[in-house]
């Protein structure tokens, strides 16, 4: 019976230790100080640092990359991308990095940005009683005809982007 209390709480500490070591690695590499590490997001990530999201705003509000680039919808499906993502990011990054044109890859912008990080922070019911004109322009969105915040919102979260992306390739 003691062997058997001490297997359990030894693997109650370990579950513990476990958790809260994935839980900064999640939070660690979640944010544009890691993201942008990368060479080949340089042109992202002085786009970003420029938009609202990046923190130009009247409160320095800042989204993190996983804020918008992974699904939110629960946790499972978080960390599945996050863990897919990573491996695919570090792969091209080794093998592909100066090869790549990201100008004609904004075009599937919503495989790579999901609305459910954009429901985090922005609420349509609360729009329409707060903001009815901007609920209005959401509609569309909400009725289901329209997919994705970025097919309306096709350049949020990185300001000028394309001209940042231009510079890094000439």
């Amino acid at each position: 019976m003691k062997k058997t209390i001490s297997l359990i709480l030894i693997g109650v500490i370990i579950g513990v230790v476990v958790s809260l070591i994935s839980a900064e690695m999640v939070e660690h590499t979640s944010g544009v100080e890691f993201c942008s590490s990368c060479h080949s997001m340089e042109g992202m990530t002085e786009a970003y640092k420029l938009d609202v999201h990046g923190g130009y705003n009247k409160n320095g509000t800042k989204a993190k990359c996983s804020d918008c680039h992974l699904p939110h919808n629960n946790v499972v499906n978080y960390l599945f991308a996050k863990g897919y993502t990573g491996v695919k990011d570090v792969i091209g990054e080794i093998f592909y990095a100066d090869g790549i044109d990201w100008i004609p890859r904004l075009e599937n912008r919503a495989d790579y940005t999901y609305s459910s990080g954009c429901k985090k922070c922005h609420d349509l019911k609360a729009m329409r009683e707060d903001i009815p004109k901007a609920y209005l322009a959401h509609k569309e969105y909400e009725m289901g005809r329209v997919k994705s915040c970025v097919e309306c919102h096709r350049h949020v979260g990185h300001k000028n982007m394309i001209d940042h992306l231009k510079k890094r390739d000439s």
